[in-house]
């Protein structure tokens, strides 16, 4: 006799790959044709001229993923569009790593359920539906975990290549991804153990600084050559971690508020919940559970090496501002969570809650990309509100000014990072209107200047936050002399 629904194998199979087909068909409809920050619109002009000198992407290039954007944009008109479809073309591929891993520690049943609701995490694919590198990068990290894992297992040498491949790509997509590199370590310990052989190491060493040479040769070629590539980013190096960066060596929080900032509002409320309390305490029980009713879990002990480490990374050397940047760790503790939680047995009430989680993790990420795709970013609405306005004026600002740069817009404006700047420069228009950005009040305020009596409000333009944690909000402002 057939086992009903949630008890049948196959039946659980099909459920899961139809939830993946419906999930990806809504991506697809629902990817992003907006380029709404600096580093959005620096990939979507990529598209049309790859130019590191003119930001068009900025360093180290991402070769790999602006390639793929080209690809797609030859079928698809809108560059930021074009990014956004291949990022949903690569995270539908990470479904077959998600899925090959989960069995490593699971059965089938389970991994497909695994891979479902890992896929439809609410805060993940909203970010990756962006022009940006992200969904990209964190699909090929699927894929690079992987074949760290078959590499670890089998210790040949085309799983070793293939793995040493596989991180190149990673890396031509987002450097920042880097620390994933001491996966290697546990590989070549276990090679070592087994082999005994320095040259086979040393081998293994060449090959890999060969396939990340690919990208990083063809990079330099297109600026002029390897010296002017390495001078770019010793520039972009400095800048990143002295100036914008929003590292921790620019960072004004204490390292508890930094840290707790990170752990539980980047991770637990935006990462996990997407900003929801029905999210926040499902997977608040979730890990409770999962952790108080399994003792003892088997799980690779340098995969969760490789995500502290990470996470390490994030948290003191990438801007804290932007809960992107652990995307790779709420993919992680949901892979890990589910597993555990489906460990001990996988009986209707557990496969009931899953569906629940599912249904609910859809409807969630559904309405966030609709107000993605739907709704104009607040940079947006900013530019075509003032291209509208017939009296002269000249508009100061901060990141927003690449985005009016994206957009064409015929009236003046200018980047203001100094105060000093901009009272030399609004000298030229003694007739016109001045009108800043609040991030302009807020980059004058942090260097000490008081603009009491100098500001009076215009008008605030909204848009997710949750999208865009810094400029989704964005308040006009006339200057006053």
């Amino acid at each position: 006799m057939k086992k009903y629904f949630l008890g049948n194998h196959r039946y659980m199979s099909y459920f899961g790959f139809l939830a993946l087909v419906l999930l990806f068909g809504i991506e697809i409809y629902y990817a992003s044709p907006y380029a709404a920050s600096w580093d959005q619109v620096d990939f979507a002009f990529a598209l049309d001229r790859y130019d590191l000198l003119a930001m068009q992407p900025h360093f180290p290039g991402y070769p790999y993923f602006v390639l793929g954007g080209m690809l797609v944009h030859s079928f698809v008109a809108n560059p930021a569009k074009a990014l956004s479809v291949f990022n949903v073309m690569m995270l539908a591929s990470a479904s077959v790593p998600i899925f090959l891993l989960a069995t490593q520690y699971s059965s089938k049943e389970k991994a497909w359920i695994v891979t479902v609701l890992v896929q439809s995490a609410s805060y993940v694919v909203l970010i990756c539906l962006q022009p940006m590198s992200d969904g990209a990068a964190l699909a090929v990290l699927w894929w690079y975990l992987w074949a760290i894992e078959r590499a670890k297992t089998r210790l040949s040498w085309h799983a070793q290549l293939l793995s040493l491949f596989v991180f190149s790509l990673l890396l031509g997509i987002r450097l920042s991804y880097a620390p994933f590199a001491l996966a290697f370590a546990f590989v070549w310990y276990e090679d070592w153990r087994k082999y005994r052989r320095i040259s086979r190491l040393l081998l293994f060493i060449c090959f890999a600084a060969i396939f990340q040479s690919i990208w990083i040769i063809g990079v330099a070629m297109t600026e002029g050559g390897l010296m002017s590539f390495i001078k770019l980013a010793f520039s972009f190096t400095n800048g990143h971690f002295q100036e914008w960066g929003g590292t921790a060596a620019t960072d004004q929080q204490s390292l508890w508020e930094r840290t707790s900032y990170f752990l539980f509002h980047n991770m637990v409320w935006i990462g996990l919940s997407s900003r929801t309390f029905v999210l926040l305490t499902i997977y608040i029980a979730l890990f409770v559970w999962a952790f108080y009713s399994v003792r003892r879990f088997s799980f690779p002990r340098w995969l969760l090496i490789c995500i502290f480490m990470y996470g390490i990374w994030a948290l003191f050397a990438q801007n804290i501002e932007k809960p992107r940047h652990a995307l790779p760790i709420v993919h992680f503790l949901l892979f890990y969570g589910w597993l555990r939680f489906l460990d001990r047995g996988m009986p209707a009430y557990k496969k009931l809650f899953a569906l629940a989680v599912l249904v609910i993790q859809l409807v969630v990420g559904t309405w966030n990309l609709r107000e993605q795709a739907l709704h104009l970013p607040a940079a947006y609405q900013l530019a075509y509100d003032l291209q509208q306005r017939k009296e002269r004026f000249v508009l100061y600002t901060w990141e927003e000014a690449r985005v009016l740069e994206y957009l064409r817009v015929t009236f003046p404006y200018e980047q203001a990072l100094h105060f000093s700047f901009f009272l030399q420069h609004q000298t030229n228009y003694p007739h016109a209107k001045i009108y800043i950005t609040d991030h302009v009040v807020k980059g004058f305020q942090s260097q000490g200047v008081s603009l009491t009596g100098h500001l009076r409000k215009i008008k605030t333009y909204d848009s997710s936050k949750l999208a865009d944690p810094v400029y989704g909000k964005i308040t006009l402002y006339e200057w006053k002399d």
